[in-house]
């Protein structure tokens, strides 16, 4: 257990349970029940860390609850986020004009307004991972954690805040994960599926409502000429329009082809948020095969069999539960149910 500055206060030697939920495009979350004591009470408080050494995330606890029962005495509740929820209390300010990698856009904006201006505490931004996916936007006043998952989500690509306690300070990390799909032949693949015995409590879900793949984007330039892009993302399947206004967003100095090319990114991210939602959940088993954080990890792409489907996508989330000496990992995957998100200014 570290303090906010960093500092180690003690190791937590026991506890009851553990729920730690890890996410590619946005912060996990954690909790925590534990013996109330004078040691697990003096070290689970607001503000502290908790630091596994086999996990590249950090957890900051931001509630707890002590409460008394005379079965099984009294317990300590911590709950939280992990550590890039730090990221959360900046807004992004001033406005930003940005086209290159997301990857450079990532870093731009945390620099610009978390380690450069207006500092949190320890920031650091770590090495480069040279990821290709490109995006052009503008945007002013937007909560900065909001802008890093609708850029992850674009790329898509994933972002952490690492701690490096050795050094006291936070790392600001963006990662992808690996294509182990079967059918691919750079990786072993991984097959989750009723015939290799390392799946159980499977569910399924799809939902099109609000699905669509063509947008027209529309904006305004200062003499009042309408400017419209499109974004195709159909690929074959029947077109599915959508509208967006695009008004916040002002050509300036950029030309004709950039602008242009803002507003189509623009129309992406809105089709992003108009996406499929489809995803499989599942108690995955870890076999000599198909070993969690060995073989598969949060991020990577793999492939799920049940019910006469085959399903090839990324790990989105994971949920390790650790109760009663048993540990319980839960792999989803896919495409969650879509969110309002938008790279628009405030206002």
């Amino acid at each position: 257990m570290y303090n906010a500055a960093l500092e180690q206060q003690g190791v937590l030697d026991g506890f009851t349970s553990l729920r730690w939920r890890r996410r590619f495009f946005e912060p996990g979350e954690f909790e925590l029940h534990a013996p109330a004591n004078q040691d697990t009470l003096s070290l689970l408080t607001a503000g502290n860390i908790l630091h596994r050494l086999d996990r590249q995330e950090a957890g900051i606890i931001e509630s707890v609850r002590i409460t008394s029962s005379s079965e099984t005495g009294d317990e300590i509740e911590a709950a939280g986020r992990m550590a890039s929820s730090l990221l959360s209390r900046r807004v992004i300010q001033p406005a930003v004009s940005f086209s290159g990698t997301v990857e450079d856009a990532m870093r731009k904006i945390v620099a610009d307004n978390a380690i450069s201006s207006r500092p949190i505490d320890f920031l650091t931004l770590g090495e480069s991972g040279g990821f290709a996916p490109l995006c052009s936007f503008q945007t002013s006043g937007k909560n900065l954690l909001t802008v890093l998952k609708a850029l992850g989500k674009s790329a898509p690509l994933g972002f952490r805040l690492r701690p490096d306690v050795q050094n006291r300070k936070w790392v600001f990390e963006v990662y992808s994960g690996a294509d182990r799909t079967v059918a691919q032949t750079l990786n072993p693949y991984i097959l989750f599926s009723d015939g290799f015995s390392n799946i159980s409590g499977s569910s399924y879900t799809l939902d099109t409502t609000g699905f669509c793949n063509f947008a027209y984007v529309c904006a305004a330039e200062e003499d009042g000429t309408v400017v419209l892009a499109e974004a195709d993302l159909t690929n074959g399947e029947p077109r599915r329009e959508l509208w967006v206004d695009a008004g916040d967003l002002q050509k300036g100095s950029l030309t004709d082809e950039e602008y242009r090319e803002q507003l189509r990114q623009r129309g992406i991210q809105s089709l992003a948020e108009a996406a499929k939602a489809e995803n499989f959940e599942a108690s995955a088993v870890d076999t000599e095969n198909f070993r969690y954080r060995t073989d598969w990890d949060l991020g990577d792409i793999i492939s799920f069999e049940k019910w006469g489907l085959r399903l090839d996508q990324r790990v989105t989330e994971v949920e390790e539960v650790y109760e009663n000496g048993t540990a319980t990992i839960t792999p989803v995957c896919g495409t969650p149910l879509p969110e309002t998100l938008d790279l628009g200014s405030e206002g």
